[in-house]
């Protein structure tokens, strides 16, 4: 059974073992996996920096928030140093790995100041047992604006990975944002702040599949000329996923989870379940080109009720391609034929699902292996 596993470990690795966002998305599984092996595991758990070194990546992009029509620009590199390994990272937006809560007082309203010019470190060795550790850091402040703004936030990650085993604990320590920039009304004492919140998995590899859970529990208080609002959040993920090596050049990727919500501001509590199954395929099309593609929907569960009052999650059908350009040491990976933008910016429908010449690839990633 592990041979099974390590073959296709290595078969998903050899294709593109240093990997972007661009490769996650395209695969289905957003900006990390809880059972594809990948460079993006680094951020769910940081042992995994003993599984991909040596390497610089790039992603292009903006340095707003990250959209699938303006990427975030981020980056960084990662090393070995004997039994150790080492990394650094700079743009990570440290609230992307959750159940699609928005953690953190940048994300809570805009009116605050955004986190700007984040930096992750990360440190791991392998003594039998793989460990790892990571650091998030930002601050920044705007004292020359109308309202003086300030925005700091601090975050660790820890993980192990043991046999088939891993485990891994992601922590927002802090997040805090000072002075309301809305000039028909913000006050220099007004803050959003988040109390220590945080999300805790792990994963055992069974028979070619990997079973996977994860729960998440956080909180943000926003204070608004003196009245304080509360956001309570949590979640529940529960899933089984499999990379089948079909041959010594094609993939099959297929997963199933459950996941459950809840967020509460005040009495009004929104509360969502969802069970997404996604089927996925990576080609090794010739030596310098990797093919993906990957479609995903709502399996019999797929609502969301407030108030008491339930709605399906209409349309969750999501198709999504992707390909790998290899030269060898230097990949660049990129989604191809989903963008929704035409030259100018706009969103157009005629360049939806086709694929366009003019905007072949989108969420741009540039990895080379040293």
């Amino acid at each position: 059974m592990k041979k099974t596993l390590v073959i296709a470990g290595l078969a998903v690795l050899s294709t593109n073992a240093f990997a972007s966002k661009a490769r996650m998305e395209a695969l289905g599984q957003g900006f990390a996996s809880r059972f594809v092996m990948d460079t993006r595991s680094v951020f769910l758990n940081p042992a995994a920096v003993n599984e991909s070194k040596n390497y610089i990546v790039t992603e292009w992009g903006t340095s707003g928030a990250d959209t699938a029509l303006a990427p975030r620009a981020e980056g960084g590199f990662f090393r070995e140093m004997g039994s150790f390994s080492y990394g650094l990272y700079m743009g990570n937006d440290n609230n992307s790995i959750d159940l699609g809560h928005t953690y953190g007082a940048a994300a809570t309203d805009t009116r605050f100041m955004q986190e700007s010019n984040a930096l992750d470190l990360f440190f791991g060795g392998d003594m039998g047992m793989k460990w790892g550790a990571r650091l998030h850091y930002s601050n920044a402040k705007d004292e020359q604006a109308t309202i003086a703004q300030k925005h700091s936030a601090l975050g660790l990650g820890l993980g192990v990975i043991h046999g088939d085993i891993e485990g891994y604990a992601n922590l927002d320590l802090s997040d805090k944002s000072t002075g309301n920039a809305d000039t028909t009304g913000g006050l220099a004492a007004d803050e959003s702040k988040l109390s220590p919140s945080y999300v805790i998995g792990g994963s055992y590899k069974y028979s070619g599949w990997s079973l996977f859970g994860e729960y998440s529990s956080g909180k943000i208080e926003e204070t608004l000329n003196g009245t304080t609002t509360a956001t309570k959040t949590s979640g529940i993920l529960v899933g089984a996923g499999r990379v089948h090596e079909i041959n010594s050049t094609s993939r099959l990727i297929t997963g199933i989870s459950f996941n459950s919500t809840t967020d509460e501001v005040g009495a009004k509590k929104t509360e969502s379940t969802s069970l997404p199954a996604t089927l996925g395929m990576e080609v090794d099309a010739n030596s310098w080109l990797a093919l993906r593609g990957s479609i995903s929907q709502n399996v019999v569960i797929g609502q969301t009720k407030v108030a008491g009052k339930t709605t399906t999650d209409a349309n969750s059908t999501a198709v999504n391609a992707g390909a790998t350009l290899n030269f060898g040491k230097l990949k660049v990976d990129g989604m191809i034929g989903n963008t929704a933008a035409s030259r100018t910016g706009t969103v157009s429908a005629k360049n939806t699902g086709v694929l366009t010449t003019d905007n072949l690839m989108s969420r741009v990633g540039v990895t080379y292996n040293f």
